[in-house]
């Protein structure tokens, strides 16, 4: 399923907080991990010409020397997880050259410690992460700073929530979270968030509307069936089924995942077309910025390459 892992960082001490998932994954998986850094060196100087051009290949050499002990280290410390990394690096645009080096390896699964995910948000366009969650078309993991709160006890990933809206997006996450659990040996909850009964309305073009509590009742009926069936689907590993009442999709997905102590959330991957300002945009990236526990996002149509056929 993740025969090639390539674990981006951008030399920060948060990247330490991926080694522990990255680790549980590669004994798995038996995957062959790269640990991939792009440094800038001279790639602003590329006007330079002539005799001045020569110090192009110096300044380059000078950078690589720069960040390769912190690489060696990041090395070592995941060889006392048990994980022989390879080590690649590169001068340039880390989002150009990761999305080159992703497809160059084969790569089945980019994983990335950030912390600066106040810029997805703000700056969707300039966000590495953002980018990559939007361009690659291999699953991404993900942690931020909050898995700090978890890293000691996070044992493994044994339980896996996967929020669903009925959409083909999560609904397609299905499989990904089964073929993900039967190889680390988890369960899968599948779970959907609704407003609370009282605050239920449907919206008309003459203006909101308060839904009676009957309807909005018969409504929860519907969607708990609905919720069941799919979590049916998954025959191969432990399911089990929540309906959940929260004004906010993504909190009410993390509020879950933090009561009952889950070790993955399973997405759909953000799409080239969608935007921060669409509901699927905005609960994936709150999802990402604030879980405190890893994330791994799922292109639609994907298939890993262990499902049977």
């Amino acid at each position: 399923m993740f025969d090639r892992v390539l674990l981006l960082t951008d030399l920060s001490d948060v990247t330490r907080l991926a080694f522990k998932p990255t680790a549980r994954i590669a004994e798995a998986f038996g995957s062959k991990v790269t640990i991939f850094h792009a440094f800038r060196g001279a790639s602003e100087l590329f006007y330079l010409q002539g005799e001045a051009a020569k110090l192009l290949d110096l300044i380059d050499d000078a950078d690589r020397k720069r960040v390769m002990p912190k690489l060696e280290a990041f090395q070592a410390e995941l060889a006392a997880l048990g994980v022989v990394a390879d080590i690649d690096v590169r001068r340039g645009s880390t989002f150009d050259l990761a999305i080159d080096v992703l497809r160059e390896k084969g790569t089945d699964l980019c994983v990335i410690a950030a912390h600066f995910y106040h810029e997805f948000t703000g700056r969707v366009s300039g966000s590495t992460t953002a980018r990559i969650l939007k361009e690659t078309a291999v699953p991404v993991l993900t942690v931020n700073e909050k898995f700090a709160e978890r890293e000691i006890a996070w044992a493994g990933f044994q339980k896996v929530v996967h929020p669903i809206d009925f959409s083909d997006e999560f609904h397609d996450g299905l499989r990904a979270a089964e073929e993900f659990a039967i190889e680390v040996g988890g369960r899968v909850d599948v779970v959907h968030v609704v407003e609370p009964i009282a605050a239920q309305t449907l919206t008309t073009p003459e203006g909101d509307i308060l839904l009676p509590k009957d309807i909005q009742y018969q409504i929860r009926s519907k969607l708990q069936a609905r919720l069941s069936d799919a979590a049916h689907e998954i025959e191969r590993v432990p399911s089990f089924w929540q309906l959940i009442e929260d004004n906010k999709p993504g909190s009410g997905v993390m509020a879950y995942a933090d009561r009952h102590g889950a070790d993955l959330i399973v997405l759909p991957t953000l799409e080239r077309d969608t935007t921060r300002m669409t509901v699927l945009g905005s609960v994936v990236e709150h999802v990402i910025k604030h879980a405190r526990c890893p994330v791994l996002t799922v292109k639609r149509g994907w298939k890993p390459t262990s499902a049977p056929a």
